[in-house]
């Protein structure tokens, strides 16, 4: 089961939230709460979607120019292989093996700048890849939030909690909250509508 991308926030927000929901309570009469399930709206969210899309294409992007590496790479260890088994034939002279070790040693300086140029790749590869989906889901957060907020407001909430946090006991922050309303499945359409919006245009 995914886990709340905004549990390490939750677990030090959501404390000081619900003691000041406590004190405003008290001091301000009935406050209004609404609740979000952050997990849904990422996952749901179409954008979401898009950019596991992208990474999914990217992903086989590389696996296929790395799949050539490979090829070249095994394509040197047959022809290294066919060099040894040429030099240990007893019929061959000795300038003929002096002649094949030589080649045999640029051949091994060759398969070794391929097997390093093959690691450089996938980690340079690798490591775009995860910097590009990071901040794409940073931005997908910030979208997701401000859209909440927005929602919220127009609902005059007070307080809007996110449901999907959990703590570290994997126990969600928010075991029962009185006469609340989860803003999820309509802050869900707000964000998806932009989809149709989207084509709507393009059409």
């Amino acid at each position: 089961m995914k886990k709340s991308p905004f549990q390490h926030i939750a677990s030090k927000l959501i404390p000081a939230l619900l003691s000041a929901l406590t004190v405003l309570s008290v001091n301000a009469g009935e406050l209004k709460v609404a609740t979000v399930n952050m997990t849904t709206l990422l996952n749901e969210y179409h954008k979401t979607k898009s950019a596991e899309k992208e990474e999914k294409v990217e992903t086989e992007n590389i696996r296929k120019l790395d799949a050539e590496r490979i090829s070249s790479i095994q394509a040197m260890v047959e022809e290294l292989r066919k060099f040894e088994k040429e030099f240990n034939d007893p019929s061959l002279s000795a300038e003929k093996k002096k002649e094949i070790a030589k080649v045999a040693r640029d051949r091994q300086s060759t398969l070794a700048a391929l097997q390093e140029e093959r690691e450089e790749f996938l980690s340079r590869s690798r490591r775009a890849l995860n910097q590009k989906m990071v901040g794409l889901m940073d931005e997908i957060r910030e979208h997701v939030v401000t859209a909440v907020n927005a929602y919220a407001a127009t609902q005059e909430a007070d307080f809007v909690f996110d449901e999907s946090g959990l703590t570290s006991n994997q126990v969600p922050f928010l075991v029962y909250v009185r006469d609340r309303e989860d803003i999820t499945s309509e802050v869900l359409k707000k964000l998806n509508k932009e989809t149709s919006a989207s084509s709507g245009n393009s059409e």
